[in-house]
């Protein structure tokens, strides 16, 4: 059975300026007891056209919890721009949110980012090389894109992966969701080019209307949960 279900996003610091950083508040149910540790991954798609672009901002590894609803803040730097194609900072990518456990990824949320500039001339004459202290960033989190995987969320390697959520698992994911008016999202998703639908696509995927809504079955679990950051930090929080 699945173990981890992705219950809710909440997007903080957007929008933002380009160089700022990125703040996402994960909140995850935990149904049984975990023997191995949960890592988040935070990636910018640098370009729609391939994958060689794309930057891992920072990841998170979070110890085997026991069952209970945990929260924590994931708070990443700004994609390096110097790794981004020229002809793809302007305009709109993506920003994945991935869920691994036992290396394989098990859940996936993606959204929509459109990177503009403030100033109505620039937007008009954009500049040849781009000047990213007067770019912005908005992220569309009224359509995110989840994307839920099979795994094998056993010790035993000779296991087979299980299939995908069940309608009752992948309901009571979108029972978690509440949708709440975002203005400019549709600007935002209306100008995508089709092919980052690509970083997208797998076995399961449902489109919620927004994830910044708690509506989760709490537990009489509390337990502390350590956070370690790629950059080697580590700090505590506890369980929702």
């Amino acid at each position: 059975m699945v173990k981890v279900l992705l219950t809710n996003v909440v997007v903080h610091n957007n929008p933002a300026k380009f160089s700022s950083s990125f703040n996402f508040e994960i909140q995850f149910e935990c149904l049984e007891q975990l023997t191995h540790e949960l890592e988040f991954k935070l990636i910018y798609v640098g370009s729609a056209e391939t994958c060689d672009h794309d930057q891992v901002l920072d990841v998170v590894v979070i110890d085997a919890v026991p069952a209970g609803t945990y929260k924590f803040l994931f708070e990443a730097p700004a994609p390096d721009k110097n790794k981004i194609p020229v002809d793809d900072v302007v305009g709109v990518t993506v920003v994945l949110v991935k869920g691994m456990y036992r290396d394989h990824e098990f859940v996936r949320v993606g959204y929509y980012v459109l990177n503009e500039y403030d100033d109505p001339e620039l937007k008009e004459n954009p500049p040849t090389k781009p000047d990213f202290d007067k770019l912005s960033r908005n992220i569309a989190v009224g359509d995110p894109r989840v994307t839920t995987f099979p795994i094998n969320w056993e010790d035993n390697p000779d296991c087979l992966p299980f299939p995908p959520l069940s309608e009752e698992d992948q309901q009571r994911m979108a029972d978690a969701m509440q949708s709440v008016s975002v203005e400019n999202d549709d600007n935002i998703v209306n100008q995508f080019d089709s092919s980052l639908d690509d970083h997208f696509k797998s076995s399961t995927t449902t489109t919620f209307d927004n994830l910044s809504m708690i509506n989760t079955k709490t537990t009489d679990t509390t337990a502390v949960i350590t956070v370690t950051e790629n950059n080697g930090d580590v700090f505590q929080t506890t369980a929702a």
